[in-house]
């Protein structure tokens, strides 16, 4: 604990200086992390209490991770701001900001004379100092940016702010542009076409919305973005103007959010929309009562709604279909919403969208799942009905051989040691000799009587836990 120290409220009514070079120099190019940083760290400098002067304590402070911290001091350290004194621990000292050495990159003389020129002339408002200028030749070194193509950069932000726009925002801009790799001219002069190509449409949306200022890159790229997502011009329109009856107002951000949602539901068509909205209030109760029969609770299932049922019924399945398997769902004793959302995937890739296709499949399962049982018994078990099993009858179901062979494979396997493999062998022995029947196999022996099953009537019956289970145990066979 320090020997003297400032009491709380003091250090609460205190103030952290920061110095204004800082601000002017350092500031408006740093990546905004960066900046948290050391402001804090400014603070913990100030501050007594120890309990701020971990590394540990920036990182749950600031959001951030240890790593992140790091990070952010060796880039300050790189400024000249600080200096890392140690790394286990990490220990950091700040230094003046008026000692700095503010570092920029080696640049052959006269190799941009030409931009700076055209740079002064665009932004005629203000002065562009050395630092400035020296900011705008390590971006065009760094991400291999044509002068010619920051020129038009520059040019359109003039445009798009005035002439006496900041140069972090020119430069954010540039590098937003790099990422989506237009640094040359050519493909500058081709975004800002493109953007001109959406002007109509973008004027139409910024009336709707009573928005009276020029749209910045940012706005204009999530209208493009919203474009590749698949939505239509007048369908942005209209949910804008849907959502603005219902809010006071509505910016691109929030549009962006509800855009995001359809487009997670698969709605792109104002029809689509207006019956979802229409029918919410049906898909919020059907939500409720698969939440239920799943014995699940959420309080909120809007989640719910948006990220499974929508989609489901987008997948052809219908609220009784929805029902009936989250019913199947739960006496499988696999309760989860994403657990359900892989059998109705992987009944959606077989077909079966129908309560009656559900109910046929279910049926075709239990009937095979009948006959290997009359298999095992056949062979003197009574044991359950087990993955292995199935895989055997599903590869003899493949075979070109009567149900006689199979018979009379068990006939010979009964009571026998593993007695089902002993069984298999046979049967696979045979069908590759060509053996296609019992009178084959005994070499022309009598041949068996061969008995079929009654059918059986799956109208309204219950099923057992073992005979979920196996229905769910065959579905788990589809691939997705």
């Amino acid at each position: 604990m320090s020997f003297c120290s400032f009491s709380s409220q003091l250090i609460a009514e205190n103030q952290t200086a920061v110095d204004n070079m800082f601000i002017t120099s350092f500031m408006p190019s740093a990546p905004a992390e960066c900046v948290k940083v050391y402001l804090y760290g400014l603070f913990a400098c100030t501050v007594a209490n120890p309990a701020h002067n971990t590394i540990e304590e920036f990182a749950k402070t600031l959001n951030m991770t240890p790593e992140d911290i790091e990070s952010a001091f060796i880039y300050w350290q790189d400024k000249g701001l600080v200096q890392i004194l140690d790394t286990i621990p990490f220990e950091v000292r700040f230094l003046p900001v008026k000692n700095a050495n503010i570092k920029h990159p080696k640049i052959k003389d006269g190799k941009y004379n030409s931009f700076n020129l055209q740079a002064q002339e665009i932004l005629s408002g203000r002065m562009i100092t050395p630092n400035e200028y020296y900011e705008y030749y390590a971006t065009m070194e760094s991400l291999k940016i044509e002068p010619s193509a920051l020129i038009m950069i520059i040019k359109y932000c003039v445009d798009l702010k005035g002439d006496n726009v900041g140069y972090s925002y020119i430069l954010t801009v540039a590098k937003n542009w790099a990422q989506e790799s237009v640094t040359t001219a050519k493909a500058v002069e081709e975004k800002l076409l493109d953007y001109q190509k959406d002007s109509e449409d973008i004027a139409i949306l910024t009336k709707t919305m009573g928005i009276k200022r020029a749209l910045d890159t940012f706005e204009k790229d999530l209208f493009k973005k919203w474009l590749n997502m698949g939505f239509k011009p007048n369908v942005i329109n209209y949910v804008a103007k849907t959502q603005k009856k219902s809010k006071n107002s509505v910016n691109f951000r929030y549009l962006d959010v509800i855009l995001e949602k359809y487009f997670t539901m698969r709605l792109f068509d104002i029809m689509d929309i207006e019956q979802y909205e229409s029918t919410k209030t049906r898909l919020y109760e059907l939500a409720k009562n698969i939440c239920k029969n799943l014995g699940v609770y959420y309080e909120n299932v809007e989640p719910v709604v948006e990220n499974y049922v929508s989609v489901w019924e987008n997948m052809g399945f219908d609220d009784d279909t929805l029902l009936l398997i989250s019913n199947y769902c739960f006496k499988n004793s696999v309760r989860t919403l994403e657990y359900m959302d892989k059998q109705i995937l992987k009944f959606f890739k077989l077909g079966i969208v129908t309560t009656e296709a559900l109910n046929n499949y279910f049926e075709d399962v239990l009937d095979t799942e009948n006959k290997i049982k009359d298999i095992l018994k056949k062979l003197g078990s009574d044991r359950n009905v087990n993955n292995f099993d199935r895989e055997i009858y599903n590869n003899w179901s493949k075979l070109n051989i009567g149900d006689d062979v199979i018979d009379y494979a068990l006939e010979i396997a009964k009571d026998k040691p593993k007695a089902l493999a002993f069984a298999n062998k046979l049967i696979l022995s045979w069908n590759k000799n060509g053996i296609k029947s019992a009178e084959e196999a005994k070499n022309n022996a009598p041949k068996q009587v061969k008995t079929t099953q009654p059918k059986r009537n799956y109208d309204n019956r219950e099923y057992t836990a073992s005979e979920i289970n196996s229905l769910f145990t065959n579905l788990d066979e589809v691939e997705i």
